[in-house]
């Protein structure tokens, strides 16, 4: 079936009209199944409508749909209603699903224009894109299906000619962005994107030594780090409790539940937690990846090792140990990972001073506060265009 596309003036065309250099372009609307976690979507009216255009799976992890939702919680509270343009693993929709969003799969062979016809079809106002493949060209036609576009990146590695850029890493500001002269930037941590629950002001005691960590590695482990990192706590401290999380897109919970069994006690699997604000503030020290969670632990005020787990967590990791929130032990292709995790476990493990400057380093980095910054700016972009 194919799909009307509707201009700014609420004109309805064919589908085979010009859309800026691609001609004849045909579009299906393609909603998520029910058991991809899916809903039909309904049509809005009097309300700024925010399209979110990103993807994951296990290959590349959740983290770009884990911080749009973010965002886009952080927009519903302040009264606009998003949906999720998604490609990747057909499990990914039903994370926007679960938050209460709308979802569309879109086909990577035919992103651009399924994405342009669906923004088009729904009357977006703004559109948020999160993707490291989308090139300055894909941003420009975005910018012809709404008002505001808006990109999430922390790499700065291509032109960015778009309404508004965030990056809320901790070296975000020593990057140099290319944008149009009317480009707006959000950086630093004070825009991280994280969920409602880590702005509350944490409460938290250092312990004299570590008597629990926690493991999360992400949504995905495609280098099977979590079972080697649970190995080696027990072997730097002995049977403290470890509570691992295993991400939604893990396949090796077989090698985990034998390795938690082999140290029965000590550690608990926590299969996608609810509540990992509460695991976070429990633990004494947290062995992590080098992605968005490393924020969440700063917001918490948990001292963290942290090991990179892909090549564009750099900035994060060096911005963090600038500050003090964290310990960079290592990447995870590393032949000497275990020596350097170990040696960071062993030297926090008595050392409480430390940890507590690190949690006082990581509070004072990052309130939680960032998607409402965000959400509140977008909406002010978006408005001032739509009057």
């Amino acid at each position: 079936m194919r799909c009307p596309i509707r201009r700014a003036s609420g004109r309805t065309e064919d589908q085979s009209a010009d859309l800026s250099r691609d001609d004849g372009w045909r579009c299906e609307r393609r909603h998520c199944r029910r058991d991809e976690g899916g809903r039909s979507l309904q049509k809005m009216t009097q309300v700024v409508r925010v399209a979110f255009r990103t993807g994951g799976g296990r290959r590349i992890g959740l983290g770009h749909v884990r911080r749009c939702l973010s965002l886009a919680l952080a927009l519903r509270a302040q009264g606009a209603h998003s949906l999720f343009l998604l490609d990747g693993d057909s499990e990914v929709c039903r994370f926007a699903a679960i938050e209460g969003f709308d979802a569309i799969r879109i086909r990577p062979e035919h992103d651009l224009q399924e994405t342009i016809c669906q923004c088009r079809d729904l009357n977006v106002d703004a559109i948020v894109a999160d993707s490291y493949a989308f090139s300055p060209a894909y941003f420009q036609l975005l910018g012809e299906a709404a008002r505001v576009v808006a990109v999430l990146d922390d790499l700065a590695d291509r032109e960015l000619r778009v309404t508004l850029v965030v990056n809320g890493s901790a070296s975000a500001e020593q990057l140099r962005y290319r944008g149009a002269s009317e480009t707006a930037y959000l950086l630093g941590p004070q825009f991280i994107l994280l969920r409602p629950e880590f702005a509350g002001i944490p409460t938290r005691v250092i312990a004299d030594r570590i008597g629990r960590v926690l493991i999360t590695v992400g949504g995905s482990d495609p280098n099977n780090l979590t079972v080697r990192l649970m190995q080696w706590i027990t072997r730097a401290l002995g049977s403290v409790k470890q509570d691992v999380v295993v991400g939604p897109l893990f396949e090796n919970l077989e090698v985990l539940q034998d390795e938690a069994s082999r140290v029965a006690g000590s550690i608990v699997l926590h299969r996608d937690p609810i509540d990992m604000r509460g695991l976070m503030l429990a633990a004494d020290l947290a062995l992590c990846g080098g992605g968005q969670t490393t924020y969440e632990l700063a917001a918490t005020g948990t001292p963290a090792i942290a090991v990179r787990t892909a090549e564009n967590q750099t900035g994060n990791l060096k911005g963090l140990v600038k500050a003090g929130s964290l310990v960079w032990g290592g990447d995870v292709r590393d032949s000497d990972l275990e020596s350097k995790v170990t040696h960071e476990l062993k030297s926090l493990g008595d050392d409480a001073s430390r940890r507590a400057m690190m949690s006082r380093q990581g509070r004072g980095l990052v309130d939680g506060q960032g998607a409402s910054r965000v959400a509140r700016t977008i909406l002010e972009l978006t408005e001032a265009r739509l009057s």
